[in-house]
């Protein structure tokens, strides 16, 4: 019997080439929808390539009587039961039941365990009660209202989806109606009365199933193209929703690091400073130490102001209560509360309005405008050099709308910078470090949003920067008579001033007397004067405290002077204490100098890596003072016992080379000079003075600095100074490295080859 047997008489015939031409289309969907479920690892294309599987087998047997095998009424209830779960299982997947139509979805979920048992149980009974013609009937009849029942169902799952997938649901729902129809025709044939249509259902099976079929596999494969660029669209949507999501996490908490750092600087001097007055750390005398009590009012007020900012922000603009002021009037007194710091700081404010100005009236908030002023004028003031100057203009456009404009001829500002200043929760990256204007910029633009306002900002690096509020015409209008200010303005700008005024003797002059010079010398970097000065009077009677208010002034300051420990803040304008360090462990060598990070960030992660980095300890603030003094206790004592013990080893063996040294040397230059060395020969070599030879010597004998100094009468300092000078002049960078030069100076000049003595 040959393997394929077409069904009709002639393969010429145009039944016969209407379902090759199916087929062929079939099986090139199929091949593409297999491909794209190896590609894209998406069930809807792998469900899919099954249906195609399946409809492929129905479709070459409607052209072929057999086809290696013959397709048996059981085959095909197997087939179209596999299809109908499989449709359900695509439709689940496509649609997205479970999250839309919950219930919709455990309904199918449960017609897929009915469809399947349903065909289990018919297979198994007719090949049991393979002559149970009645019984059989019975089962037929059922079969085919699966039929009836699994269209109803597709259909109405397909016109649900319609409620939020419209385009890819309607191509589904043109694409299943005629397939159903046809279908639900041919399953009628259970019926009697459809016998006397049995040609017709015949000629509809014959033309409309491929065609049917092969359009409904275009139409699907057109949706799920549809589908699948919106699942990738949605992908990429949600993909760039996290990245934003991540990175304004990471601005917040970089954000509220800052504000972190903001509020526990002025925290930790008040209190450090209250707990010095209540032990008598100042004496009795409360006017003596004015200044003490300057320091803390003055750190209040900085911190009301950050709190007064944040307040500011969080307030709707519903609830903001305005009422005309004077314009001209109002921004001069702002003014006046200015004239002594830009005095001091050598930067003229300039203001000199228009007269038509002088009957201006502006409905706002008399807070508002003084924080609006105060804010972008106190920025003006704090980056701006000495011999700068800062100008306020207001203009009445045309449009009726006013501008109020503070320009000034300082710096400027980068242009990648001025993007993001005005953001909330970001903070502009400068040199290595962090340019920011705290929360003052955020408030000028929320406070401007909340008028309908605007503020723009023109600047260019070495041009200075120009700032523009423009308020709507709605609240500017002419008044009948001058209005008086707020009487609280003196005391709210002084929120403003605060940080522009000096803070206390930094506490970094050099210490006077022998007394003080014996003391370890320990550098405090840190940008904030009150900071600086307090730190240094927490060490001062313990140690000989140097002060610098940057990582740039505190490497320069390196170059000149000795120190023992450095006390550095992490967070600082212009250096951070990260590059701080690393620049300092550079420029030291092999012997840096330790390092102890005083911050106020608290992150645990911020301090293991600083550990890495190479600080010794991390202490946060506000700080215990005793604990800082232990540190650097530990510190200094960790480095003597490890000083001494390498030194009482080295000094062994040194004497032990340098005697056996000096007795060859000795009998091989009798001739010449009988008390010369080996040590002495290496100096003549090096054009050192008499003291610094002195102190070479001492140096060989395992001296420290402070016993040298002892021993020859000078002071630490001196010994330090001639030490960097003889590590110039030999060409070293350690006294390890000197000891090592001079014995590599003794066995290259010195015979041993006849000498009798051994190293023990």
């Amino acid at each position: 019997m040959p393997l394929l047997v077409p069904r009709y008489l002639s393969t010429s015939s145009s039944a016969f080439a209407i379902g090759l031409l199916a087929l062929g289309i079939l099986l090139g969907l199929l091949a593409h929808n297999l491909f794209l479920a190896f590609s894209t690892k998406e069930k809807m294309f792998t469900y899919f390539s099954a249906i195609m599987g399946l409809l492929v087998i129905l479709q070459t047997f409607s052209a072929y009587e057999r086809f290696i095998f013959y397709l048996t009424y059981n085959r095909v209830t197997l087939i179209t039961h596999l299809l109908f779960v499989i449709f359900l299982l695509f439709f689940e997947d496509f649609f997205s039941l479970h999250s839309h139509k919950p219930k919709l979805s455990k309904f199918n979920r449960f017609s897929i365990y009915l469809i399947a048992g349903y065909t289990v149980f018919f297979l198994i009974m007719k090949f049991l009660l393979p002559d149970a013609t009645g019984f059989h009937r019975l089962l037929d009849f059922i079969r085919e209202l699966f039929v009836f029942y699994t269209n109803v169902l597709f259909i109405f799952t397909i016109a649900t989806a319609l409620g939020w997938m419209r385009t890819e649901a309607l191509l589904l729902l043109i694409a299943f109606i005629p397939p159903a129809l046809l279908t639900s025709i041919n399953a009628m044939n259970i019926f009697p009365f459809m016998a006397r249509y049995e040609s017709f259902i015949g000629f509809l099976m014959q033309y409309n199933q491929p065609i049917g079929l092969s359009l409904q596999a275009i139409l699907f494969s057109l949706a799920m193209g549809n589908r699948y660029n919106r699942i990738k669209l949605e992908r990429q949507q949600s993909v760039e929703e996290s990245r934003r999501l991540t990175r304004l996490n990471e601005e917040r908490m970089e954000f509220y690091t800052s504000m972190s750092h903001e509020l526990r600087t002025p925290l930790t001097i008040i209190l450090g400073i209250n707990e010095q007055l209540r032990n008598g750390r100042y004496g009795d005398s409360i006017r003596k130490n004015a200044a003490q009590f300057l320091a803390i009012e003055r750190n209040c007020l900085r911190l009301l102001r950050q709190v007064s900012a944040m307040l500011r922000l969080g307030q709707p603009a519903a609830t903001i209560q305005a009422e005309p002021l004077p314009l001209t009037a109002t921004i001069q007194l702002i003014l006046n509360d200015f004239s002594a710091v830009a005095a001091e700081r050598g930067i003229p404010i300039f203001y000199a309005p228009d007269k038509g100005m002088g009957s201006l009236g502006l409905s706002i908030a008399c807070e508002d405008l003084e924080a609006l002023v105060m804010n972008l004028v106190s920025n003006a003031l704090k980056y701006c050099p000495s011999s700068s100057r800062i100008s306020l203009d207001t203009v009445l456009v045309p449009e009726g709308d006013l501008e109020l404009s503070v320009s000034d001829t300082g710096p400027g500002i980068p242009a990648e910078l001025q993007e993001i200043i005005f953001q909330r929760y970001r903070k502009a990256p400068g040199t290595s470090a962090r340019f920011t204007s705290g929360l003052g910029l955020t408030v000028v633009k929320t406070i401007m949003e909340n008028y309908e306002g605007s503020v723009t900002l023109h600047s260019a690096l070495g041009e200075g920067s120009r700032f523009t509020l423009r308020f709507p015409a709605s609240l500017v209008g002419r008044l009948a008579a001058d209005s008086p200010p707020r009487a609280e303005r003196k005391l709210f700008s002084q929120l403003y001033t605060a940080d522009l005024l000096p803070g206390i003797a930094a506490g970094d002059s050099e210490a006077e007397g022998p007394a003080k010079e014996q003391k370890p010398r320990v550098l405090v970097v840190e940008d904030n004067r009150d900071m600086r000065a307090y730190i240094a009077s927490v060490l001062e009677e313990r140690f000989m405290v140097l002060g610098a208010s940057s990582g740039e002034e505190a490497l320069a300051l390196l170059k000149t002077e000795a120190v023992d420990v450095i006390v550095s803040d992490v967070m600082m304008q212009g250096m951070d204490g990260h590059e701080f360090l690393a620049r300092m462990r550079s420029e030291c060598g092999a012997f840096p100098i330790p390092l102890i990070f005083l911050t106020a960030r608290h992150s645990q992660e911020e301090k293991v890596e600083s550990l890495k980095k190479g600080a010794i300890r991390y202490i946060t603030k506000p700080f215990v003072p005793a604990e800082l003094v232990a540190g650097i206790d530990a510190i200094l004592l960790h480095d003597r016992e490890l000083a001494h013990s390498q030194v009482e080893r080295i000094r062994k063996e040194v004497e032990l080379i340098l005697q056996r040294v000096d007795r060859q040397a000795q009998r091989d230059s009798q001739h010449h000079n009988p008390k010369a060395t080996a040590t002495d020969a290496f100096l003549r070599t090096q054009s050192l003075s008499a003291r610094e030879q002195e102190v070479v010597r001492c140096i060989i004998a395992g001296m420290s600095d402070k016993e040298i100094a002892v021993n020859l009468g000078i002071s630490s300092r001196t010994v330090a100074n001639h030490n960097r000078t003889i590590y110039r002049k030999t060409g070293v960078g350690t006294r390890f490295e000197l000891i090592s030069k001079v014995l590599t100076y003794a066995a290259g000049t010195v015979d041993f080859s006849g000498g009798q003595d051994t190293l023990g």
